[in-house]
């Protein structure tokens, strides 16, 4: 073979592994990636990034594992400000799916900023919710609500009798001076429900009577936690008395230990709405739009019915939950969609 021809054959084979390389590098999409990997014989996946608490992802993850044995589903846990923070980072190239529990106020700041993040859902029936959960729907339909969690104590009845204290009911006995160190509740800065209480006491009372109801409800508070959750086992542990967390949560604990007692204040409930939806784009992808489509029609409901059964759909489930209340007052929340009116609140909170 001659010198020539065998300079014509390598840049022969040059150029077809440069048209390869070019080719695999433009290949990058979400529905590219699942495409290579079916044609590569692996499972399809399917990720999910969620703020729910660790029964409920059990739940999800067993049902949705029965339903598509043929997908490879991964729930991620993260706290409400790492799903927000996740989210803003990775934009439409993020690991995720499908997003869950996404507090409201923080699916709409990233809407604010990106408004083309969050697949559209126009097509999934939206009149399934109850009213009282659709105050977005007539700007967009970006993600739908999952889930309505309203916030209660939970007492732990043996260490105030031990203390020779009384069962405080209302929002105004959380402030006696003889619960001092005895209380805990989730810091507005990183959980939603702990945002929650804030902003129903500044819904309830007024600004400015708002933020003297928690200056005053300071020294009471042995600790601020990060986790919306933390506080309520806390007081199963006996470590405080009195924890702020929310009410599904609480009355389970209460029926599987004896000493607690869920107080309920009659002045009503404050709460907090949570979201579901899509990343843009991902939606193309088969395996993502059937989970999804299966989460929104047929899995949430009964999700519903056995952890937060606060009212959200019109044809709302019956509780699962024993003793859960069959009614109970709301605070009809300020500001529940508006992020700059939450960033108001939180920029005034100083412990």
């Amino acid at each position: 073979m001659n010198k020539k021809l065998i300079a014509i054959i390598a840049i022969l084979m040059s150029a077809l592994l440069l048209l390869t390389a070019c080719g695999s590098s433009g290949n990058n999409t979400p529905a590219a990636k699942e495409e290579n990997k079916e044609a590569s014989g692996k499972k399809e996946s399917v990720v999910i990034y969620t703020a729910a608490e660790d029964e409920r992802i059990a739940y999800l993850q067993e049902a949705l594992d029965k339903k598509f044995p043929d997908v490879s589903i991964v729930i991620q846990s993260l706290g409400t400000g790492q799903l927000l923070s996740r989210l803003q980072a990775e934009g439409k190239n993020s690991d995720c799916d499908i997003f869950y529990d996404l507090e409201v106020v923080n699916a709409e700041i990233i809407l604010n900023a990106s408004p083309d993040l969050f697949a559209d859902l126009s097509e999934y029936d939206f009149s399934v919710y109850d009213a009282s959960v659709t105050g977005y729907t007539d700007r967009h339909h970006k993600y739908a609500v999952n889930g309505k969690t309203a916030g209660a104590f939970l007492v732990n009845t043996k260490m105030l009798e031990e203390k020779g204290l009384a069962v405080p009911e209302t929002y105004e006995d959380m402030l006696k001076e003889e619960y001092k160190g005895l209380i805990s509740m989730p810091s507005p800065k990183s959980s939603g429900t702990g945002y929650s209480y804030y902003n129903g006491m500044i819904t309830m009372l007024g600004e400015e009577e708002g933020m003297k109801y928690f200056e005053t409800l300071n020294p009471n508070i042995k600790e601020y936690t990060t986790s919306g959750s933390a506080p309520a086992k806390a007081a199963v542990r006996g470590d405080v008395a009195i924890a702020y967390g929310l009410l599904w949560q609480c009355v389970n604990y209460a029926n599987e230990n004896e000493g607690l007692k869920v107080v309920v204040p009659s002045q009503g409930l404050a709460f907090d709405l949570f979201t579901m939806g899509m990343i843009s784009g991902h939606e193309t992808k088969q395996a993502v739009k059937d989970v999804f489509t299966y989460l929104y029609n047929e899995l949430n409901k009964p999700q519903c019915a056995k952890f937060n059964p606060d009212k959200i759909y019109a044809d709302m489930p019956a509780a699962e939950i024993k003793n859960y209340p069959a009614s109970y007052e709301e605070i009809t929340m300020k500001g529940l969609f508006d992020f700059q009116y939450k960033q108001n609140l939180l920029d005034q909170w100083k412990y």
